[in-house]
């Protein structure tokens, strides 16, 4: 008899626990643009703003649903740039979601095959692709867990660097409530 109700409180108890924790953990989020992420810096000039304000009216007509949206132009002394761009909101299923937003972004940027990016965080997924933009060479990594959703398309990088900077980014944009 103490084994069977063992074994019910570890069903309902432990499963829901175990499936709900990355929703818990990572909803609700707010996103906020540093001026500084390592070695980039956040640009304020026309050109920059532009491209926000087009990135942000593009991300808000993509997610009605979406609690937030935001966009920052990043760039470094060499001229490496990093465009980021994204909501936050819940996401039950951000796996499908990060596949999805790739996809959405495939033929804006030309992109080829997706490859998926391990992120060691139950309820995080990360995609990757590399494409073309204005006749230069990108690389567009997507994150969405069940709290934000972003993108970002980076310059002069490789696809594992792009990969780690869009996490980096994520680590220095999103904070939990």
């Amino acid at each position: 008899m103490l084994m069977v109700t063992l074994l019910s409180i570890a069903c309902c108890c432990g499963c829901p626990a175990y499936f709900g924790k990355p929703m818990w953990e990572q909803y609700p989020a707010t996103a906020s643009l540093p001026a500084q992420v390592a070695d980039l810096s956040l640009r304020t000039d026309a050109r920059s703003e532009n491209t926000i304000r087009e990135l942000r009216t593009d991300v808000q007509n993509a997610h009605l649903l979406a609690d937030d949206t935001f966009a920052g132009v990043y760039a470094t002394r060499q001229g490496k740039t990093a465009t980021v761009f994204g909501t936050t909101g819940f996401h039950l299923t951000p796996e499908s979601d990060a596949e999805d937003e790739l996809t959405r972004l495939t033929s804006k940027y030309d992109l080829g095959e997706q490859q998926v990016v391990e992120t060691d965080v139950r309820g995080e997924h990360q995609r990757c692709a590399v494409g073309r933009s204005d006749g230069v060479d990108v690389v567009v990594c997507t994150w969405a867990d069940h709290g934000s959703l972003a993108s970002g398309v980076f310059t002069r990088l490789s696809l594992a660097d792009s990969a780690t900077l869009l996490g980096t980014l994520r680590k220095h944009i999103v904070s939990r409530d």
